[in-house]
This record gives structure tokens, C-alpha cells and sequence, in this order.
């Protein structure tokens, strides 16, 4: 038996009111199927199939909004609906429909007042082929037109999308500061309920993906807990729900509850299936891999990044990690070195380069880990984030461990721990912690390195971070194979021997006299039982006495 058209109607305007989506766009459908939806009707069916990721039934209602608009001549509205049935059309990859319909909207803008809010609409998809291309410049600009349209024109939604776009891309330049005005406005359009439910998502998403692009992680976990909010007021607001999932599992890894993080990460990548948001779905299997990766389990943590990755996501920097944990060190530097050099914009870069450094380091290649440090410092100096800071700070500090400069690397390494202590990130904490007893062990203090290391052990099995667990078992039994007498300048002058130093190099690197510096060579053949330096540089790199040798 058919559902009665009135009662179909009546329950499809009653769910879109309370913000069920899926039902609403269902009976919505239903009815529609029986009579002709009215011309209010059928854009709530627009919207409510937009809202549940249902592609299909929002661009033919859109399509059939702009057929009873055009009989109608009312260019205004088929502004309107060309533009939203042209940008969703691109955005599922439609290129050419797409194009088709907004340079119809353009056509039909033409005919409108000059500041009617669909011009400033149209500026839109020239914001985002701009900012795809890298051209942030004019896409701002472009941006800014928008907005002043919107202003003008007393539109929320248009102010709200063109700012956060805007915001987005500035903080791509590293303008954070002036990127957070325009972001600012838009939340506070959001969050004050002025927004349409489309709009909304789409702005919540924009924004919380900007911020996790530029490490903005403060913000990133505020905003995420908003955008958690509205989904749970919007269960069936399923793409959005996605993508929020996928950014709520970032911020969860981030604050140690793995196990959670990589359960939203599953519900993601489920919830998405069947929709157009593969960015979001590669995300999510990129996510799971990384968590699997830090828990050691490589051939589950492989299986995710190549999901990612083949759903169109570079799996970089988690999968050259993983090739260095797995023991293929050719592969760990050809893939980060690839990817650092495809990287987009300075966000990107940011992002590849921490691993990046780990890596040469751990191939031994300080020369080429120092020139990446550099660029880390450059960026975060030019950022002004003092989350970019303490990244380069660490960078430069594991270096400095790699060459034996144990006293250099304690003050970066300090200020680093200080700094994730304080967010509230396990992980990174524990890390810096077992670089820290590190050091500790070779400048001679048993006790404090003892401590950092127990404090880190400790954090790594709540974790279920086996990996690193046997990474510190190695440090505390190098430190102490290390105990072999070596003082803490021998150890940095075995360190700059292992580099390839004369003795006039090395006394001029560490403002000693030639004379100073042999004695100590002396003394270090004795107390390890060599009689040459190569002997030298290859029993303090088994023991641990110092790190990797550099190039050149």
C-alpha cells in the first residue's frame, strides 16, 4: 500500500525541522513520488540530501529547482541553484558538468543587481582553483571580494565560507595571526546558529582542517570538540560526521587515547562509505595506520597506508617511518625525500620534515638532517607558532645527540617537554623523555637518567608503544656499555673523530688547543683498549658512547 502523500509530506517537513536529515530527505522522496513536491518542498529535499551525503538526489533537485526557476525568469534563484548544482558537481569530481552549470550562474548573475550576493558566490570555485594551483595571493583577494559582497548583502553563509577559505590560506602563507580574524567571524557565525546546516559543516570542517594543516593544535582540539557537538546534534549528518571523525581522531591520538582514536578512525572510514569524501576516507585509513605503525604492528599498519594512498592520499611521511622501524632504510629516505620534495606550500613541508630528520639521522646522514633542521627553524620562525618552535627544537636537539653534544641537546629537549607536558600529549612527552635520559646517561648523571627513563617506559606500555619500549631498552643498555670511563668532552671529541676530524679540526670545533685535543685522543685509546682512531669510532658507536657518523 502507497504512504499517504499528505502524511509522507507532513513527516518529511517534521524530521528536516529536527534535523533528521536521512529521514526527512526518505519521506521526502516518498512523497514526491506521489505528487510533485511544492517548490519549498523540494529545496528541503535539496538540502537535507546534501546534509546526508546523498549526491545524486541533491544535484537532481537542484537541477529541477533551476528548470521551475528559469520557467519563472527569476535569475536570482537560478544564480543560486546553477552555482550550488556546479560546485557540488566539481566537488565529486565532475569537472565538466560542474563547469558547465556555474558558468551558467555566472550568465544568470549577470542579469541581477550588481550587489546581489550570487556574484560574490561565484568568486567561490575561483578561491578554490586558485588555492589548489598554490596561487593563495589571488585566491585571497578573491576571497575578500566575497566577503565584502556578503557584508553588503547581509549574508552570514557567504561571509562564513569565503573567511574561512580565507583564514585557511593565510595560515598556508604563515600568517597565523592574521589568518585567525577572518576564521574568528566565521566560527562565531557558526556557533551563534546564523548559519544554514550546510554551511555550517562545511565551515566547521574548513576551519579544523586548517588549523590540524598548520600543527595549530590548541585551536584544532577546541574546535573539534564544537564540531563533535554538532554532529551529535546532527547524527544524520553523515558526511560531516566523516570528516569530523577523522579530525576527532587526530586530536585523540595526539592526547595518548589510542585506542579511541583509532576506533573513530574505523567509524569513519565506515561512515563514509558509499560517499563522494575519499580526501576524508584516506585520511581516516592514514590515521589507522599511523596508530598501528607506533603500536608495532607494520604489516596492519602497511595494509592502511597503502589504502590511503590509493585512495588518492600521499601516505608520507607514517610510511617512510614505517620502512625505517622495518628495517628498509633505501626505501625510508627515497619515499621522505620524495615527498619533501613534491611538498605543496610550507604546511606540507612542516609536516615531512620532523620525520624527515629522524630519518637521515638514523641513516647517517647528519649533514643532510642538519640543512632539514634548518628549514624547520626557518618555517617556524616565519610561522611564529610556538608549537613550530618546540618541533624545531626538537630537531636540532636530536642532532646535537647524534653528535655527541649530549650538554647542547638538554636545554631544546627541556623546552620541548615543557611544552607537549603542558597540551597534554603522552606520546611526544615520552619520546622527549627517553632522549633526555639519553643524554643524562652520557654527561654521567646515573640518577636522572634513570628516572627518565622509568617516567618514559612507563607512558610507552600505557600506550601499548611496544617499538618504543625496545628502543629504550637499547638506550639503557647503551648507557650502560657507555659507562667505560669516557668524560663527557671524550665523548664529544669521539664523536667529531667519528665525523671524519682531524685533530686541528676538532680543537678549533671545540676551542681547544691541538695539543689538548690528542691528549684526550690518548686517553680515549686507553680507556676503550684501542690503538687506533677507526678502532675507536667503531667500539663507541657498538656501545653507544656516541651516535651515528655524519657525511663529509
Amino acid at each position: 500500500m502507497s504512504p499517504n502523500p499528505l502524511e509522507a509530506i507532513q513527516a518529511a517537513r517534521a524530521a528536516y525541522g529536527r534535523g533528521a536529515w536521512a529521514d526527512a530527505a526518505e519521506f521526502y522522496l516518498k512523497a514526491d513520488a506521489e505528487s510533485e513536491l511544492r517548490t519549498d518542498d523540494l529545496e528541503a529535499l535539496v538540502w537535507a540530501a546534501a546534509i546526508s551525503a546523498r549526491d545524486r538526489v541533491m544535484i537532481e533537485g537542484l537541477e529541477r529547482l533551476y528548470a521551475r526557476h528559469a520557467a519563472g525568469g527569476n535569475h536570482v534563484e537560478c544564480a543560486r541553484t546553477a552555482f550550488w548544482c556546479g560546485l557540488r558537481n566539481m566537488m565529486t569530481g565532475e569537472v565538466g558538468l560542474g563547469s558547465g552549470w556555474l558558468q551558467r550562474a555566472a550568465r544568470h548573475a549577470e542579469q541581477t543587481a550588481p550587489d546581489c550576493v550570487q556574484r560574490g558566490y561565484l568568486l567561490l570555485p575561483g578561491v578554490y582553483m586558485h588555492r589548489g594551483k598554490g596561487d593563495y595571493e589571488t585566491a585571497i583577494d578573491m576571497a575578500d571580494r566575497a566577503i565584502a559582497i556578503g557584508e553588503s548583502g547581509g549574508d552570514p553563509d557567504l561571509i562564513a565560507m569565503a573567511g574561512s577559505l580565507k583564514g585557511g590560506m593565510l595560515f598556508r602563507l604563515g600568517r597565523i595571526d592574521e589568518g585567525y580574524v577572518p576564521i574568528d567571524e566565521a566560527m562565531l557565525l557558526a556557533s551563534s546558529q546564523r548559519l544554514s546546516p550546510v554551511v555550517c559543516g562545511v565551515v566547521y570542517c574548513e576551519i579544523v582542517a586548517s588549523c590540524c594543516r598548520v600543527l595549530e593544535m590548541v585551536r584544532a582540539r577546541e574546535w573539534t570538540a564544537i564540531l563533535s557537538d554538532w554532529c551529535r546534534r546532527n547524527p544524520q549528518a553523515k558526511a560531516f560526521n566523516g570528516v569530523c571523525q577523522v579530525h576527532r581522531a587526530e586530536v585523540l591520538q595526539l592526547e595518548g587515547n589510542w585506542a579511541e582514536a583509532f576506533a573513530e578512525a574505523e567509524r569513519a572510514g565506515d561512515g563514509l562509505t558509499g560517499t563522494t569524501e575519499h580526501t576524508a576516507m584516506a585520511n581516516a585509513a592514514y590515521r589507522r595506520g599511523e596508530i598501528l605503525r607506533l603500536r608495532g604492528a607494520y604489516d596492519r599498519s602497511d595494509a592502511e597506508y597503502r589504502l590511503a594512498g590509493e585512495i588518492g592520499v600521499d601516505p608520507q611521511p607514517g610510511l617512510a617511518l614505517l620502512r625505517l622501524a622495518q628495517g628498509r632504510r633505501e626505501d625510508a629516505v627515497a619515499g621522505i625525500r620524495r615527498a619533501l620534495e613534491a611538498a605543496g606550500d610550507l604546511p606540507r613541508k612542516a609536516a615531512l620534515l620532523p620525520a624527515g630528520i629522524e630519518i637521515f639521522i638514523a641513516c647517517g646522514d647528519l649533514d643532510e638532517a642538519a640543512r632539514l633542521c634548518g628549514e624547520m627553524s626557518e618555517i617556524a620562525e616565519r610561522f611564529g607558532t610556538e608549537i613550530l618552535a618546540r618541533v624545531a627544537d626538537q630537531g636540532h636537539a636530536t642532532l646535537a645527540l647524534a653528535r655527541g653534544r649530549f650538554g647542547d641537546a638538554l636545554p631544546a629537549l627541556t623546552r620541548a617537554r615543557r611544552y607537549w607536558s603542558e597540551f597534554g600529549a603522552p606520546y611526544l612527552v615520552a619520546r622527549l623523555r627517553a632522549d633526555i635520559a639519553h643524554a643524562c646517561a652520557q654527561l654521567g648523571d646515573a640518577e636522572s637518567a634513570e628516572r627518565e627513563f622509568d617516567a618514559a617506559g612507563k607512558i610507552f606500555e600505557e600506550l601499548g608503544a611496544e617499538p618504543d619500549l625496545a628502543r629504550i631498552l637499547e638506550l639503557r643498555t647503551a648507557s650502560k656499555a657507555a659507562a667505560d670511563g669516557l668524560t663527557a668532552r671524550e665523548r664529544q671529541v669521539l664523536a667529531l673523530v667519528a665525523e671524519g676530524g682531524t685533530n686541528r679540526a676538532i680543537a678549533d670545533e671545540l676551542d681547544l688547543s691541538p695539543k689538548t685535543v690528542n691528549r684526550h685522543i690518548e686517553n680515549i685509546f686507553g680507556k676503550l683498549g684501542v690503538s687506533s682512531r677507526a678502532a675507536a669510532v667503531a667500539k663507541g658507536l657498538q656501545s653507544g658512547s656516541i651516535g651515528a657518523r655524519g657525511h663529509g
